[in-house]
């Protein structure tokens, strides 16, 4: 058998004999993959797993009744301290998204490794702190944080806002994800409709084979939660969602207003986000 790099420059050296580099060219670039955030023409690009942290941090500040630009400095801050990563390890025992240490009070090992409690704790010790929000992003973080190295939280401020303004801040379609799924065995709603109630401290509106409705009292909350369940597309195997008459699927061409009468009726209604589980493209 071939070894599958001669295989490949003879591929390359055909392509280019016959002219086709148009070929060549999209066979040697990258498929895209992760999300990006932000309904602009150059979006943030973030990988799955920091865009489904991004998620659980910004659904945890809005269940606590924190604004959108608590979630910017909650955002800012994990950038700094994990590059939004839920890591076991860190300077001396610190741990997590955030990096709190159990040593000085932040929780246990176990409680600072659950992205919901170290959101929490966030968001707790920000809501104590007189004035954060007359602070610029980096200040208030560091206020939180009180970090060796207090300049560098400044640096993710631009980060923080645009997480905070496609989680928290209600942006249309905000968030578009590439899919394919982390290999679950099967598509589960149930569990989807678990991390829903634990991360924003509420039900979902109901569930039903593998399609999980979710409850939003207008345009804002429904775009925020719309985004969440973008942002758990790989964790839980997407295969859509749908708010207000826009669909997102896995892929590269991200959400769609279909033109029709059925999305006229579909984008009046505001009060339900539709995910549907299924088989995500790879």
């Amino acid at each position: 058998m071939r070894p599958a790099p001669a295989v490949l420059a003879l591929v390359l050296a055909a392509g280019l004999a016959t002219g086709c580099s148009d070929a060549v060219d999209e066979m040697l670039s990258p498929r895209p993959t992760g999300c990006f955030i932000g309904d602009t023409a150059e979006p943030l690009h973030l990988t799955a797993e920091q865009t489904f942290h991004a998620s659980t941090i910004a659904a945890v500040g809005l269940r606590d009744g924190m604004s959108e630009r608590a979630v910017a400095v909650a955002i800012a801050t994990a950038f700094q301290e994990s590059k939004l990563a839920n890591i076991d390890y860190g300077d001396r025992d610190s741990l997590g998204l955030f990096q709190q240490r159990p040593s000085v009070g932040w929780g246990t090992e176990e409680e600072i490794l659950d992205p919901v409690y170290a959101s929490f704790k966030f968001y707790e010790k920000l809501r104590r702190t007189d004035g954060w929000e007359d602070m610029a992003i980096g200040d208030a973080a560091q206020a939180v944080q009180i970090s060796a190295h207090p300049d560098l939280y400044e640096q993710w401020e631009d980060e923080g806002l645009i997480v905070a303004a496609a989680f928290a801040g209600g942006e249309e379609t905000g968030v578009s994800c590439i899919g394919g799924t982390a290999g679950a065995d099967a598509p589960d709603a149930d569990a989807l409709a678990e991390a829903y109630a634990y991360q924003w401290g509420v039900e979902v509106a109901g569930v039903e084979g593998e399609v999980v409705t979710i409850a939003a009292e207008d345009a804002v909350a429904g775009w925020n939660r719309a985004s969440w369940a973008v942002a758990k597309s790989y964790e839980f195997d997407i295969a859509s969602v749908e708010y207000a008459g826009a669909r997102w699927e896995p892929g590269e061409d991200g959400w769609a207003r279909p033109e029709d009468e059925v999305a006229e009726v579909a984008a009046a209604d505001e009060s339900t986000v539709v995910v549907t589980l299924g088989t995500s493209q790879e």
